[in-house]
């Protein structure tokens, strides 16, 4: 049985104490750090702290993907798994650079101390985790897996177009693994939220607005200003066929030759920006006559669920390792600059 979790990848610290506030962890992760500072973390920082946030991109090493991940595992474990198999991943651009410090962080054991009274604990408890297997792979490979071994079972060759809030992903894929040619790494839709922030600049006071505000704002397609509310379809819009102008266009034309599309006549969009119509119009477009193009059921949980099936696949044949045994379980993170995504592979009842 698969277990899909979703939170924003956003914290931040509070020396308040929160009571009651949240329904269940996922809406009320609150993490607490050497028993001295604590950290609202996702839907909690946005209820309730002032200015919750996140680096983009960044390294193993800093806090910002410590605490993101620190939630996540815990949220991984379901609140009674010991033992995980995970997988997680990075954008082309830094996977070769942040691969070995995650592999450092992760790999282990981990003691980490959650507030459990923001969703009705009665304290600070603290989760055990043990982490016995470590896989790092490239977010498209993520995404390749997921189209390939999950419930779409696709064999033939694809391309795939992975459309995050960070970065923007390409590549050819064939049965046999990924058309290193074709690799490509450049800015997500953060580019095209700039755009439109830039935009409402000119007649907007916005000074006070935190960039995941403006985020959400641009998925919601409205933004509220001075108590009033303001439709900002149009701008959106225009954002988003500059970013496909600028950024995405560009990028295939350098990395698809035209034999390529010789082997090949669909393409897949996965990540959160495969959400916006505005933008899969825009693929459909460029493409009518020659390819496909294919929306992953729910995009934004496509990565997370091929590092998932990574993690079963990978290490099924580890004799230690007991799915049926109510303290193993394997695991995808996707810790994306929007939003992280845990998929569990739960012991069956």
């Amino acid at each position: 049985m698969r277990k899909t979790s979703v939170f924003p990848s956003v914290y931040e610290e509070t020396s308040i104490v929160h009571q009651k506030v949240a329904e269940s962890f996922v809406d009320g992760i609150k993490i607490t750090i050497d028993e001295k500072r604590s950290y609202l973390v996702g839907n909690l920082a946005l209820t309730e702290g002032a200015a919750p946030h996140k680096f983009l991109n960044p390294s193993p090493e800093e806090f910002d993907y410590r605490i993101i991940s620190m939630a996540a595992l815990v949220l991984a474990t379901g609140g009674k798994y010991l033992k995980l198999k995970v997988t997680t991943g990075f954008p082309f651009i830094s996977y070769l650079s942040y691969k070995q410090a995650a592999l450092s962080y992760l790999k282990g054991e981990h003691n980490i101390q959650i507030d459990s009274r923001p969703f009705g604990g009665a304290a600070i408890e603290t989760v055990k985790i043990s982490i016995d297997s470590i896989d790092i792979i490239t977010e498209v490979e993520g995404c390749v897996k997921a189209i390939r071994m999950g419930d779409i079972g696709e064999t033939d060759n694809f391309f795939i177009a992975s459309l995050g809030f960070g970065t923007f992903e390409l590549a050819l894929s064939n049965p046999s693994g990924l058309v290193t040619r074709t690799t490509h790494s450049s800015r997500g839709i953060q580019y095209a939220i700039s755009v439109m922030e830039k935009e409402l600049i000119k007649t907007q006071y916005i000074s006070m607005i935190s960039e995941k505000q403006l985020e959400e704002a641009f998925q919601r397609g409205y933004i509220i200003i001075n108590r009033k509310k303001m439709d900002i379809k149009d701008i959106r819009s225009k954002a988003i066929q500059i970013y496909y102008s600028e950024v995405i266009s560009p990028a295939m034309k350098k990395k698809f030759l035209d034999n390529d599309f010789n082997s090949t006549n669909k393409l897949y969009l996965a990540g959160g920006g495969a959400m916006f119509p505005e933008l899969v119009n825009l693929f459909q477009e460029e493409f009518k006559g020659i390819l496909e193009v294919i929306v992953y059921p729910e995009p934004h949980l496509c990565a997370a669920t091929g590092y998932a099936i990574n993690s079963l696949n990978s290490f099924k044949s580890d004799s230690s390792y007991d799915l049926m045994s109510n303290q193993s379980a394997c695991v995808g993170i996707d810790i994306g600059n929007s939003n992280t995504v845990v998929v569990t592979e739960l012991p069956a009842k």
